[in-house]
């Protein structure tokens, strides 16, 4: 077998294999800099008795080779390494617009003490958060990430601050059985999402396998902290429960926001599903102050919410257990904004008692949704999100599974 590589030309032979199929891995190390790998690449072949067989493989660039902004449109993640130097870029001002940054092997990132939320350069107690914006595609290929962002500061607590690219299949695992992503003292302008605290731009086909935990006044979600008006998140799941543990009553503005997907969405949520729980403190729904609110999907929108499922009763607001998809202010009083200004925004949103991909979904109600809902599609859960996806015009969208556990997954 001939194997071709495309990472600076070359030629590899064996002069035999035993007949079958074989996967080719290629790694390119610069031979200046030790065992740096700047060159990786995949491949497969099939070799047959007494036959030659060529394999062409073009390697990709690593991101750790680089120490500014790349101008290849295709880099790869190998290693923990590689997300760290991605982190030192993004937060120098390297936006990776028109780059996509694949990652190519499971990461564990508990141990990394130099990499956290990406993108951020100021984080200060008075709230004030500034950084920079991803504007590339950064693509799980369906493998998973660990992570362990504990802020010790008022900082965001997710993997990127600002994504105004697109962000798609991948998991977020959760560090250990006991441990959770978020502040673990009392930062009161500490925020965050799991993947991001503010999306611009579309994140899809991802999961957050993470519990999230808050000591502030400020927002927290299982997927991003607020959904712009540009922004669009779609096939998504979250399945780790939140916890606000601040009082946020004190404070006389809009604060303390807390779900499942979105804690604020401006833009559109399509195909999500949350299956965790949310636990805040007592809502306070005053004349002063509206706070600790919370919602299954979002706490709070002026955008879309469609077609997204959540399992019932899964808020516990200051001990009582609550079933809506977004917070429903009361008939009167409320401070600052009515939480669903236009229902008519959601629809086709259910929720499920059972958490199975076999579940039956029930259409939600005007006191789960501010609006009659009617549900687009019929069938179990699975039956209705695939629905969704065949019907959908994006082909990038991945169909839903039945996980190894039993559990609802997506087919990566």
């Amino acid at each position: 077998m001939t194997q071709r590589l495309g990472f600076r030309g070359g030629v590899i032979e064996f002069d035999e294999l035993n007949p079958g199929d074989y996967t080719i891995e290629a790694k390119a190390f610069d031979s200046n800099e030790g065992d740096l790998v700047v060159g990786w690449g995949i491949s497969s072949a099939t070799v047959n008795a007494g036959e030659s067989t060529d394999c062409a493989l073009a390697l990709q660039p690593v991101v750790s080779a680089f120490d500014s902004a790349p101008s290849y449109k295709k880099l790869v993640v190998l290693s923990s390494a590689d997300m760290v130097k991605l982190c030192e870029l993004v937060n120098a001002g390297s936006d990776f617009e028109g780059i996509t940054i694949t990652l190519v092997d499971d990461l564990d990132l508990t141990g990394c003490a130099d990499f956290d939320c990406m993108g951020v350069t100021k984080a200060d107690s008075t709230g004030d958060i500034q950084g920079n914006a991803f504007k590339g595609v950064f693509d799980g290929a369906g493998h998973s990430m660990t992570l362990a962002i504990t802020p010790t500061d008022p900082q965001p607590m997710g993997l990127f601050w600002q994504n105004d690219g697109t962000i798609m299949n991948l998991t977020i695992m959760q560090y250990s059985s006991t441990g959770q992503i978020g502040s673990t003292q009392d930062l009161n302008t500490s925020r965050g999402g799991v993947i991001c605290s503010v999306n611009n731009g579309t994140i899809k086909n991802c999961i957050v396998n993470a519990d999230v935990t808050s000591w502030s006044v400020r927002d927290i979600a299982g997927i991003a902290c607020e959904n712009s008006s540009s922004g669009k998140i779609v096939n998504c799941l979250a399945t780790g429960n939140i916890t606000m543990n601040c009082d946020a009553s004190a404070w006389r503005e809009d604060y303390g926001k807390s779900a499942g997907i979105a804690a604020g969405n401006f833009g559109s949520i399509e195909n999500c599903v949350y299956t965790g729980k949310i636990t805040t403190q007592e809502v306070t729904d005053n004349s002063t102050s509206l706070s600790n609110i919370s919602g299954a999907i979002s706490a709070y929108t002026e955008g879309s919410i469609s077609n997204c499922y959540w399992s019932k009763d899964c808020i516990d607001r200051g001990g009582t257990a609550v079933n809506q998809v977004a917070y429903i202010n009361k008939e009167s009083g409320g401070y600052n904004r009515n939480c669903i200004p236009d229902p008519s925004k959601i629809t086709g949103c259910g929720w499920f008692d059972t958490n199975s991909p076999s579940a039956s979904v029930t259409a939600g109600t005007t006191s789960e949704c501010k609006s009659a809902q009617t549900l687009a599609y019929s069938g179990t859960l699975l039956e209705m999100l695939n629905a969704y996806v065949a019907a959908n015009s994006d082909s990038e969208l991945k169909k839903w599974a039945t996980g190894a556990d039993g559990s609802l997954a997506l087919d990566f």
